[in-house]
């Protein structure tokens, strides 16, 4: 009787080795594509953390698009405004609208049956005396994100409304409780897409004000919190410790630190603003519409606010004055 493997004589059984799993069998390609199915932002960022091959395909920045863009509502189509040259609605601007070309055709039964041009909006819950008795009464569109449109009334804007042209649907708002020169505010619309939330986002000199849907309520920002300043005047700089590039000379004679004027030039941009501001991903956005003024301004900036950490900053656009330009949230590069 031949003796047992593995007990008396025979060498000891050599553990097999562990067969690779059937996803380490799979081409980057089809991992791509069953990335792409996943629910939600959430489980992509755990099937990221499984492996290191998954993390460099997930964390990929093509991969974060994609996925990103597939989970996107569809986009219906375009409003177009012949405002011109006004920086903003001093009267209600002649609107079209231009359906998306995708053939999706329940998208265009949707989109036939939606008030793109407000046509169905209430306006007899004011309780303003002014707009009441107002023969300028027309709903000026301001800006859209989101599946929303944002509109304010009349030429001082005495009511805003936040409406769904789909569910036909608004939420009215009253800037006057946060602005006292309301008919200069300057505004733009945020939407989460998630859960429709939004936020409305008014600017006006040095102040601003943003409402959240959320808390039903306006969060004011003036001052350092709006926009931070040094506080220090020419007068109180130590010249003796500038050099020639701490100095700005001006064309016709006199100088300044340039820490100043570059403070003061920022300043003077943000008064100057009088163009409606827009959303881009987390960000909402208002330009200096340097090739709009009458007057040469050195540099184009941007004024920005992100609704995640509700921080305000001003950028310089990397753009020569005068140059037409977009902005767009690139998550997946850290910012704009």
């Amino acid at each position: 009787m031949e003796p047992s493997e593995g007990t008396h004589g025979g060498g000891a059984k050599k553990p097999k080795a562990p067969s690779a799993s059937p996803v380490a069998a799979l081409s980057d390609d089809l991992l791509r594509q069953i990335l792409f199915r996943l629910p939600d932002m959430a489980s992509l960022a755990n099937a990221a953390l499984a492996e290191k091959r998954w993390y460099a395909v997930a964390s990929d920045p093509a991969v974060f698009r994609r996925f990103d863009s597939l989970r996107r509502p569809l986009l219906l189509g375009f409003i177009l405004t012949d405002r011109g040259d006004q920086y903003f609605p001093g009267r209600c601007s002649n609107l079209r609208f231009v359906r998306a070309t995708r053939g999706y055709p329940n998208l265009a039964s949707v989109a036939a049956g939606a008030d793109f041009f407000f046509e169905d909006l209430s306006d007899d819950d004011s309780d303003d005396e002014e707009e009441r008795y107002s023969s300028d009464v027309d709903w000026r569109l301001r800006g859209c994100a989101g599946g929303r449109l944002l509109l304010s009334r009349g030429y001082n804007g005495l009511r805003l409304a936040v409406y769904d042209p789909i569910a036909r649907t608004a939420v009215f708002l009253h800037p006057s409780t946060v602005f006292h020169s309301i008919h200069r505010v300057r505004y733009a619309i945020s939407v989460d897409e998630a859960d429709g939330s939004f936020l409305v986002i008014g600017v006006v000199d040095f102040n601003a004000a943003v409402f959240s849907s959320r808390s039903g309520k306006w969060v004011k920002f003036e001052g350092d919190d709006f926009i931070e300043r040094s506080g220090t005047m020419d007068d109180d700089w130590d010249w003796s410790d500038l050099d020639e590039d701490d100095i700005y000379e001006f064309p016709g004679g006199g100088i300044m630190s340039r820490r100043r004027f570059e403070e003061q030039d920022t300043i003077d941009s943000i008064y100057k603003i009088q163009a409606d501001g827009m959303a881009a991903g987390r960000f909402a956005y208002w330009r200096s519409d340097t090739k709009k003024c009458s007057y040469s301004k050195p540099v184009e900036r941007i004024l920005l606010l992100d609704t995640t950490t509700m921080k305000w900053s001003v950028i310089a656009a990397p753009f020569p004055p005068g140059e037409s330009y977009c902005v767009a949230d690139m998550p997946e590069h850290g910012g704009l």
